[in-house]
């Protein structure tokens, strides 16, 4: 897979390859750490024969055993027969003080974090050194110690607040540590430690529980539905915050959503089903021209937007190997598109909540100046961060969710209603 990675094949892993844990960890660690590794593969064997192309994944593997799990030498020649043990004692000696002495401070961060130069270079416009330093180590996972689980009650008669001590007591009898958020109630903080305890616990298997992050789940304590609504989300999959959405309306009213692949439409239908969500119709449709016969119809619009991805690294990690110029140009065309007709399908006065998970201020910010004159800010939550300002102000309606300091992804979110 690193091969096909190293040859620009990045699509999903195979589904034999995404049940073993041990290979998608490696995987994954491997590609967040990709440039940094390479930089000390290339630094270790500077005076060395070039290593052919299918030689080189043993190496990345090797340098990341040695530099990040501290394995023995001895234990990677047991695992790695045929690989050079001068290599080996070279990354084991390894500086970083001799290695980027004539670096700048830029492209220390960029190395040191194993972060696109572009990524850097575009962030520090909006934000300091030291403050992308810190969100950047939080989505490489150096400070991710917990993450969240969301409680799902479309399985119960009872209430939310009737369930959660029958989760509690749940998580308990399984050894399970957890605390309530502040913020959003149906969210527990666990130990990443004990992920796999709660993907085994009967609640879990059952579709009581479901992780979700929190700034997923904020989007939709953002819209905050109501059961009598008709509801457009018009880039659904792969459905976590549709089911959230249908929890907020107790399975009443009806939710559009939308999705343009079709793979992805149906794990959105298999999920849904799993969490007794039934208030959801799927259209497997391009929702730049979405399909409904009326115009300004919904009383609520979500546009969860694709993007860059530039906020949510810490789970999709080969994302950071697309952060350019050209891919975040590609995202700002299509949302605007998307906003659009987000506005022909949202009744005046109905509200819209645009949400993206990108750091850049182009899939955020920009994008809602653009419409600006057809909108009403709404408040956000308080625990929110400002967005960004723009020409020395702050845009209304708008926040953002950082992962040091919320521990979450990074979001843009804004919420509005349709100007009459």
């Amino acid at each position: 897979m690193i091969l096909k990675f190293i040859n620009g094949e990045t699509r999903s892993l195979p589904l034999k390859i995404r049940k073993n844990p041990e290979i998608i960890h490696y995987y994954n660690e491997i590609i967040r750490f990709w440039n940094k590794l390479n930089f000390i593969i290339k630094s270790s064997l500077k005076y060395s024969k070039p290593l052919e192309i299918d030689q080189y994944p043993k190496y990345l593997y090797a340098a990341f055993k040695i530099l990040w799990e501290h394995t023995s030498e001895k234990n990677i020649l047991i695992e790695l027969k045929d690989i050079d043990r001068k290599f080996l004692k070279k990354v084991r000696t390894f500086s970083w003080d001799k290695a980027l002495k004539h670096k700048n401070q830029r492209e220390k961060l960029s190395i040191l974090t194993a972060t696109p130069s572009f990524m850097i270079e575009h962030l520090l416009t909006v934000m300091n050194l030291e403050f992308l330093k810190t969100n950047i180590e939080f989505m490489n996972g150096l400070n991710n110690i917990e993450i969240t689980v969301r409680i799902n009650n479309l399985l119960e008669k009872s209430n939310l607040q009737n369930l959660i001590p029958h989760i509690k007591e749940s998580l308990k009898q399984d050894k399970i540590e957890f605390i309530e958020d502040l913020n959003v109630p149906e969210l527990l903080w666990i130990p990443i430690s004990q992920k796999n305890k709660v993907i085994k616990n009967q609640l879990y298997q059952k579709g009581n529980l479901i992780f979700q992050d929190k700034a997923s789940a904020a989007v939709i304590q953002v819209l905050s539905p109501k059961k009598e609504e008709k509801v457009c989300d018009m880039c659904a999959a792969p459905g976590i915050k549709t089911s959230l959405i249908a929890q907020y309306m107790n399975n009443k009213g009806y939710i559009i959503a939308g999705e343009f692949l079709p793979e992805r439409a149906e794990i959105m239908r298999l999920l849904l089903n799993k969490l007794n969500v039934s208030n959801v119709y799927i259209l497997n449709t391009d929702s730049i021209v979405f399909p409904i016969r009326f115009q300004e119809y919904f009383d609520c619009v979500l546009l969860d937007a694709p993007c860059t991805g530039s906020g949510a690294l810490l789970a999709t990690p080969e994302l950071k190997w697309r952060q350019n110029r050209g891919f975040l140009q590609q995202n700002i065309i299509l949302q605007k598109k998307l906003l659009e007709n987000a506005l022909n399908l949202l009744k005046p006065d109905g509200v819209l909540v645009y949400s993206t998970c990108s750091l850049y201020p182009e899939e955020g910010e920009y994008q809602i100046l653009e419409f600006v004159d057809h909108l009403k800010p709404l408040d956000l939550p308080n625990w929110f961060s400002p967005s960004y300002k723009i020409n020395d102000k702050f845009i209304q309606g708008t926040g953002r969710l950082f992962p040091s300091i919320h521990h979450t992804q990074g979001f843009f979110i804004g919420k509005f209603k349709k100007k009459v």
